[in-house]
């Protein structure tokens, strides 16, 4: 059992190395806005809710899915090569990219979304799971444990809280988003400057409800993935407050997790 969580870790941390290699573009601008997340704590979801938000203020006549998504707001672990220009090649709005880094001091505009570190926890364990960068032999208790989980999560948490001189650190928690996302949607685009209506927001809400993100995976993730992945990458989205874990997992994240959660007000 223990070869197999080692070899897990030395998995997850070479995946980390080569992001750290990648997390800021080729032509980094003091403009760019960065969407910066935890892993599974809500990032891809606001990606499509800016991205469904701005096609329609704009009357984009373009589709907004898992393929499109990486060009219009990109993925900058998956590629720092970025297009100059904003989203959907919008020359008046500052590139959005996404990034799961921790602190970056070239990071000057940041939109950072935070999780209940028990949820995002547990998404993130399936997630691994389901790639098979973590075996079938993990436990989700073992993963809390180890060093990429409660640990992990404080760790990049804690890298966000004090804004450093220069810079601009917005913080959004992921369930208010499920509250109220029309609300929370509204006051991202007021930072890129835009002023949309109740009825787009509305509608962006709906073109990016998890129903039809988990239809637009079915139909524009590759065949290679599909395959591969044994599970969705859109789960379920809650917030529970970490029900899926025992009782004494649960305590173990708050004793980790206890004073950047309270910062957070979790």
């Amino acid at each position: 059992m223990q070869s197999l969580l080692v070899r897990g870790w030395r998995r997850i941390r070479r995946s980390i190395a080569k992001e750290k290699n990648q997390n800021i573009p080729t032509d980094h601008k003091l403009e760019d806005i960065f969407l910066v997340s935890f892993p599974k704590s809500g990032n891809t979801w606001v990606r499509f809710l800016i991205a469904n938000a701005i096609k329609l203020h704009y009357g984009i006549q373009r589709d907004v899915n898992f393929f499109t998504i990486q060009d219009i707001i990109p993925d900058v672990q998956l590629n720092n090569n970025i297009r100059s220009s904003g989203p959907f090649g919008i020359a008046e709005l500052p590139r959005i990219i996404k990034s799961h880094s921790e602190y970056h001091p070239k990071y000057q505009r940041v939109i950072l979304i935070v999780r209940n570190p028990q949820d995002a926890l547990i998404s993130y364990f399936y997630y691994l799971n389901s790639l098979g960068i973590i075996s079938d032999d993990w436990t989700l208790s073992q993963f809390v444990r180890s060093n990429f989980g409660a640990k992990a999560w404080n760790k990049h948490a804690q890298s966000w809280l004090q804004t450093k001189q220069g810079q601009y650190i917005r913080i959004f928690k992921y369930e208010d988003f499920l509250a109220d996302p029309v609300q929370q949607l509204a006051q991202v685009m007021n930072l890129l400057g835009l002023s949309i209506t109740s009825e787009v927001l509305e509608k962006a809400v709906y073109l990016s409800s998890f129903e039809n993100m988990k239809k637009l995976e079915q139909q524009t993730m590759s065949t290679r993935l599909l395959e591969t992945q044994k599970t969705a990458f859109v789960r379920q989205g809650k917030a529970t407050g970490g029900k899926e874990l025992a009782e004494a997992d649960q305590q173990y994240v708050e004793l980790i997790t206890g004073s950047t959660s309270k910062a957070l007000n979790y």
